[in-house]
């Protein structure tokens, strides 16, 4: 099985794993990208940008954010 990793951000000790998509509403499309995140065994942040509004926050663990807001800084 490919999996991939978009973006990956480090600082010392800190590490954040990105995941961008056009939507998640499709469950083909959403297991594709989350399956790359789920294979990551630490404990750093992992979440999924998409266009997707007022979906779906979380997946054991994995937050989902729309991509302009998380941007935009709109986001906690």
């Amino acid at each position: 099985m490919n999996a991939e990793i978009d973006f990956v951000a480090e600082r010392t000790n800190e590490k954040l794993y990105i995941q961008v998509t056009e939507t998640l509403m499709g469950e083909e499309t959403r297991e594709r990208e989350l399956r790359s995140l789920r294979l990551i065994k630490d404990n750093y942040e992992k979440i999924v940008l998409s266009m997707d509004h007022d979906f779906i926050s979380s997946y054991d663990g994995i937050k989902s954010y729309n991509l302009i807001d998380w941007l935009l800084g709109k986001v906690k």
